[in-house]
């Protein structure tokens, strides 16, 4: 969304479908609900009034280095105050924080274009770009201050750098984005936000009230001014115990000892599930507890022999503590679909329609689990402290109608932790339609607040199914421009198949990957929106540094190559441009840029080749532990087999890569080096020493095991429900998937929309 003046912003976002239907919503814009925004804006000299008109330098900017022109500060027009930034075309100014905390950050400011034209605003860690990186490519009006926005979540404490203007055309071709800015901009008046939650209204963060009844399973939250306030740490309970936590209020049934969970909205309560014991507790003693800073209530039998403790979070996280109850259930939560997060490979959906029949299954053991609410306001959100809890997913109804309605956690040794996300709009489902093929559709969901949003969707090959082969259920991160994906997910230079424009949600589909199914839209990581991401959750459940590790962002880093050229940029490239290079290569460079270059084409070969060598240790490790374990559980050959099949057929394919040893293009390589130390004439023809036939071969095996990998962890995942003895063999290829999934080449998928490193 793009706005022309600040004092008519309230206004013109009251008129939001209008604009929407005018057709001048711009991709990467949205305007942000203020009550939920820290105001210190982390720019220096944000309105530029802190230079001389004309300067050449920029207090506290830089024009960007690849930049064919230079920015200066101008008093001709200013958004506000006396001066603002002229931005020459081609050309891009930026400004870098170097201290940045964990969280998610807005980026605004005013812009005035000489022309209707595409310009970009980037917001990026530099330092770790694959995990921090948002490249909103926006269209602007022609001489009109209009204001644009950028969003970007920091996983640790870090650095940012915003960049607004035009970028080099080798920048728009690695990046994807399409546009070009050719005529000069202004821009004033920037802003750079960092976005925090905020304590409910009109209510302690963390309070506790003693109802001196029993209340009945849904109440009034109204009739709170009737109970009483407990400030006593050792109070024991007369009545209900009615505990808050930020949105969270838990009550404590008299039957079994069930913790009822509810999230206040408006004033009122909604029920989101209760907390069973295995062992029920019938007219439990509810106590007060408070250790270590921390207040909970001790639910304990009659006896005190059996009992858990439920510690309630100013931030809304619940965590529980058993002592001899040796598992829970999450009841009644009502979800349509249960994710396990996965930032290294691809998330794993369970969808209850397509499970198979029966009323429970058991899942990895992966510590945390995303379930989506009915009703689409809310997401549960599940973090256990160990691996080893066996966890099961229990099911109800029928299909369409089929629900997970449960989630148990073995609590023999560590406990859980859940939380529930609450806000409109919060995930979405679409049916996909095959008639949308290539076409631009906007869905009829809007982004609610700027995060980065993932949608995970089912499509059908419409080609040969070759790597692809027989479908592909992967979840990407949603763009903020109309971008070009590379040959990573799909072959050829697709475009990327959702992104973006203003609040709107756009789907595309190109006849490679035809549209069948459905997609979710969602979010794991901080939002600039009053609640805490799942991510977060996660982070107060286990702690930041054992949630890092789960997490696990530098896996999609990619692969670092290793070479005895120069440390140049034209240096790093695939074998097929490096070979472009050598054949308009002049002659008095043969002898030294050239021989560099051919060089480089034996080195890349090598290091891809080692990549290749990374996966078939792999496969070979999966097929050791696979045999293994079929000799343990003869009663699961069934299911080891499936898997060793997927582990053949992926070894099946090396054998023509290792047909061509390393030795022989190396051979090639120093035979093009003589030919090139003799410098005749410019240009350079490769070939029968031609390396680009085994170089093209390992870069699509390299793809072709980045999805076998994935498929593999999802199949072993999806068909493990009915034996807890498959959920740990699950666990284990979920386990070392990831591994052998890290740092991938770039022909290989990643969580990022970050294309390419130098």
């Amino acid at each position: 969304m793009i706005f022309t003046e600040k004092r008519t912003r309230v206004r013109r976002l009251r008129g939001f479908p209008a604009l929407a239907a005018a057709g001048i919503l711009m991709a990467g814009m949205l305007f942000i609900n203020p009550v939920s925004a820290a105001e210190q804006n982390l720019l220096k000299n944000p309105g530029f009034e802190d230079a001389t008109s004309g300067a050449d330098t920029l207090p506290n900017w830089a024009t960007s280095a690849e930049s064919m022109g230079k920015a200066t500060f101008t008093d001709k027009a200013a958004h506000a105050g006396q001066q603002s930034v002229a931005i020459p075309a081609h050309s891009a100014i930026e400004q870098k924080i170097n201290s940045a905390s964990p969280g998610a950050y807005v980026a605004r400011c005013w812009v005035k274009s000489g022309a209707e034209q595409p310009v970009t605003l980037l917001l990026q860690d530099t330092g770790r770009p694959w995990a921090a990186y948002t490249c909103a490519e926006i269209k602007v009006p022609r001489d009109q201050w209009v204001q644009i926005e950028a969003f970007c979540a920091l996983d640790r404490a870090g650095s940012l750098t915003l960049t607004l203007g035009g970028m080099s055309k080798e920048f728009r071709f690695y990046h994807g984005i399409a546009g070009e800015m050719g005529a000069s901009i202004m821009a004033d008046d920037f802003e750079l936000i960092r976005y925090e939650p905020k304590p409910p209204a009109g209510l302690a963060p963390l309070a506790v009230w003693d109802a001196k009844k029993e209340l009945p399973p849904i109440f009034d939250w109204s009739d709170k001014d009737q109970w009483s306030r407990v400030e006593d740490p050792t109070h024991t309970f007369a009545g209900t115990p009615v505990l808050l936590g930020r949105h969270l209020a838990g009550t404590v049934r008299k039957n079994d000892g069930g913790l009822v969970i509810s999230a206040l909205q408006a004033g009122g309560l909604k029920p989101r599930c209760v907390v069973v014991p295995s062992v029920p507790l019938p007219a439990p003693k509810c106590t007060l507890v408070q250790a270590n800073g921390r207040t909970g209530i001790r639910v304990s039998s009659e006896a005190g022999d059996r009992f858990y403790t439920a510690w309630f979070a100013p931030n809304g996280l619940i965590s529980v503590e058993a002592n001899q109850i040796p598992q829970f259930q999450v009841r009644e939560c009502r979800l349509r679909y249960g994710l396990l997060p996965s930032f290294a490979g691809t998330d794993l959906c369970y969808s209850p329609s397509k499970l198979p029949g029966g009323k429970e299954i058991s899942i990895p053991s992966t510590q945390w689990f995303v379930g989506l609410v009915d009703g689409n306001d809310s997401m549960l959100v599940a973090v256990w402290e160990a691996d080893s809890q066996a966890v099961t997913l229990g099911l109800s109804g029928e299909g369409e109608h089929r629900l997970i309605d449960s989630l148990s956690i073995v609590t023999e040794k560590n406990g859980f932790s859940l939380s529930f996300v609450e806000h409109a709009g919060l995930w979405h489902q679409e049916a996909l339609k095959e008639d949308w093929l290539g076409e631009y559709v906007p869905v009829g969901w809007e982004r609610p607040f700027p995060a980065r949003w993932m949608s995970h969707f089912f499509v059908t090959p419409g080609g040969q199914p070759s790597f692809r082969k027989p479908w592909m259920d992967y979840s990407f991160p949603i763009a903020d421009a109309k971008t070009r994906i590379w040959g990573v997910w799909f072959e050829d230079w697709n475009h990327y198949p959702f992104f973006f424009d203003g609040p709107r949600t756009v789907f595309h589909f190109e006849k490679t990957f035809i549209p069948n199914g459905e997609a979710l839209i969602y979010f794991l990581q901080p939002a600039a929106a009053d609640l805490y991401s799942p991510c977060e959750i996660v982070e107060q459940a286990l702690g930041q540094e054992k949630a890092a590790a789960l997490f696990d962002f530098d896996a999609n880093r990619l692969r670092r190559l290793k070479y005895s050229t120069p440390g140049q940029f034209l240096y790093d490239r695939p074998v097929c441009a490096t070979t472009t290079r050598l054949s308009k290569i002049r002659q008095a460079e043969k002898p030294t840029v050239g021989v560099d270059l051919a060089t480089h084409l034996y080195e890349f070969v090598r290091e891809i080749r080692g990549r290749i060598d990374q996966y078939v240790a792999f496969f070979g490790q999966v097929q050791g532990y696979l045999a293994s374990e079929k000799t343990a559980h003869p009663e699961l050959r069934d299911y080891l087999t499936e898997l060793e099949g997927m582990v053949a057929e992926a070894q099946s394919k090396s054998k023509e890569i290792y047909a061509t040893p390393l030795s022989s293009v190396q051979k090639k390589t120093e035979a093009m080096k003589k030919v090139l130390q003799e410098g005749r004439g410019d240009g350079f023809e490769c070939g029968d020493l031609d390396v680009r036939g085994t170089a093209g071969s390992q870069d699509d095996l390299c793809r072709h095991y980045n999805r076998v990998v994935m498929r593999m962890a999802q199949t072993a995942a999806l068909k493990c429900g009915d034996s807890p003895a498959k959920a740990v063999i699950a666990k284990h290829i979920w386990d070392q998937s990831r591994a052998v999934l890290r740092e991938p080449t770039r022909w290989e998928s990643r969580r990022t929309l970050y294309f390419f490193e130098p």
